[in-house]
């Protein structure tokens, strides 16, 4: 009797309290305006794509070279992540991500005005960890307000929105470049960030207890996530294995996020698919299209077909992506097959949204493995991870591309993505 009642009030602070009228809202709109500040904050990190060529150009930098300035980014965003998860989970997430976004956009307008190698990797750099403020304190809010039973639902719809911000970037990054120069794509796209961030401190809140609700999932006091829980969410032995797989992943993914743009643009004659640079930017934002439905699709894959065990998701995504980068390495020959434009956009919108939808699954293994009160911390970390990796897509990509060619560079993202599908394997939750 006593196990029976104790299982009815566990069940009654995990399940989200039934509210009428605006109350009933709250958690939505707690949810959504976070999720709505995170996708523009991809208009201040992934505007770089569409000016990479014209910044190379006028400033005759070899692709290893500019290499530099992407991998100081993805080296602050992850050295970010191993802190800022845990600043959401030990303070206030909604802070975090203000101050992240505020400080974005002042560090694109200073990228936009600099001139020099130099100035663009420092300031790059300094964007890197601002933006690092955004995804885990999410992770959290996220955790806060909904159940625990439908974490990979709601995961699934928070993948779905920097996803569709990248898409919505790419075009509107490459309008600015067509129509004002390179500098004007770090400045018009991180004005949609700096609005966005005043709605959200007004609309976003951290957690129910803010506004004096019951939480849904069962938290601990933020004073009890110290050094010793941040510790315990290192190292601990069910994450190992797909903070490893998270970093392999991130980096497939942004080095198709940092050099599909120049590839497609790239004429055929030098290696690449010779498209318009408005040609390019609407076929590389398959990549996000493809994330968006992806994201949403493998988080309801993981809940309801695998009934939360998140590993055959993440298995089955790293290899079917590892086989539309093996095909999209053959080149501009791909545009000679009968509808070949159409060929390549559903490569790329296979190949990226697979690799970026399977987040969903990865990152709803830290609250699975270590719960709703270390979920920012969890998720920080894998995202650390994850761009260290990503700062393999910088440099050394870079430097891959200047000497064994691009289209090479796919097919050894290919290579590497099958290698991760393979080690997800033994992902245990």
């Amino acid at each position: 009797m006593v196990t029976t009642l104790q299982t009815v009030a566990n069940a009654q602070v995990a399940e989200p309290p039934r509210r009428e009228g605006i109350a009933g809202l709250r958690p939505r709109v707690a949810f959504f305006s976070m999720a709505m500040l995170y996708l523009f904050y991809y208009f201040g990190k992934k505007n770089i794509g569409p000016a990479t060529r014209a910044i190379e150009e006028a400033f005759g930098l070899s692709h290893s070279q500019f290499g530099w300035v992407l991998t100081a980014f993805t080296l602050t965003y992850a050295l970010g992540q191993f802190i800022n998860g845990f600043l959401g989970d030990r303070y206030s997430p909604k802070a975090v991500m203000l101050i992240g976004a505020l400080g974005g956009v002042a560090a694109n307008v200073l990228f936009g005005f600099s001139g020099s190698l130099v100035l663009f990797t420092v300031f790059w750099a300094i964007n890197g960890y601002f933006s690092s403020m955004g995804w885990a304190p999410g992770c959290r809010i996220l955790c806060n307000w909904l159940p625990e039973k439908r974490w990979g639902w709601w995961m699934g719809v928070y993948n779905f929105f920097p996803y569709l911000g990248g898409a919505l970037v790419l075009p509107v990054a490459a309008w600015a470049v067509t129509q004002h120069g390179w500098r004007a794509a770090f400045v018009l796209p991180p004005l949609f960030l700096l609005g966005m961030a005043g709605l959200f401190a007004w609309l976003g809140k951290s957690s129910p207890e803010a506004v004096g609700l019951r939480s849904p999932t069962r938290t601990q006091d933020h004073s009890q996530v110290g050094p010793a829980a941040y510790w315990r969410a290192f190292t601990h032995p069910q994450m190992i294995l797909p903070y490893a797989v998270a970093f392999g992943a991130n980096a497939i993914r942004w080095g198709l996020l940092h050099w599909s743009i120049l590839v497609l643009e790239t004429p055929a004659a030098k290696g690449g698919f010779g498209l318009t640079l408005t040609k390019a930017g609407l076929i590389g934002s398959l990549v996000d299209w493809g994330g968006m439905f992806f994201a949403i699709v493998l988080g309801v894959v993981s809940d309801r077909i695998f009934a939360g065990r998140r590993r055959q998701t993440i298995v089955l995504s790293l290899i079917v992506a590892a086989g539309a980068l093996g095909f999209l390495s053959l080149g501009a020959p791909i545009l000679g097959l009968p509808r070949g434009l159409l060929w390549l956009g559903a490569a790329m919108f296979i190949a990226g949204g697979l690799i970026q939808g399977m987040h969903t699954p990865l990152f709803c293994l830290p609250g699975d493995v270590l719960g709703a009160s270390l979920s920012g911390t969890g998720a920080g970390i894998m995202d650390g991870w994850m761009y260290i990796g990503a700062a393999l897509a910088g440099f050394p990509l870079g430097w891959w591309l200047d000497t064994q060619g691009l289209t090479s560079g796919l097919a050894l993202l290919g290579a590497a993505s099958m290698a991760f599908g393979l080690l997800a394997l033994g992902i245990r939750r």
